[in-house]
């Protein structure tokens, strides 16, 4: 599962960068909680499973 998760992060992520390779860790944390969502995985890593919700940006 792992080795998918870095596969689909450097296909979704990595290549979209240009010059720049610097991420915040929530930017990172967000993709990788959606990614497991997307999946229909529960069984969550503790650092996803103590992010704070998201907030409405309207």
């Amino acid at each position: 599962m792992l080795a998918q998760l870095r596969e689909d992060f450097c296909a979704d992520v990595l290549s979209q960068l240009c010059d720049q390779w610097r991420h915040r860790r929530s930017v990172v944390l967000r993709w990788s909680l959606a990614w497991y969502m997307q999946r229909g995985i529960e069984s969550l890593p503790a650092a996803l499973r103590d992010l704070p919700p998201l907030e409405s940006q309207t």
